[in-house]
């Protein structure tokens, strides 16, 4: 189970190896066998948006 992937369809990182599919892992939430790797830059960016509205914000009142 590699833990930078999470759930194309429902975005859970919790993934499981199906026996009856010959070991192809699945979401063990949805069912789906699509993934995506975690994005650390999305994060990032949303931090960012929301210092720059802070900072916007603050400036606007002072």
């Amino acid at each position: 189970m590699s833990v930078n992937r999470v759930c194309f369809n429902c975005g859970s990182s919790s993934l499981v190896s199906d026996r009856s599919l010959g070991g192809k892992i699945v979401c063990s939430k949805c069912g789906s066998s699509s993934f995506k790797n975690k994005s650390s830059s999305f994060l990032k960016s949303k931090k960012f948006v929301f210092l720059a509205i802070a900072i916007a914000i603050f400036i606007i009142v002072i």
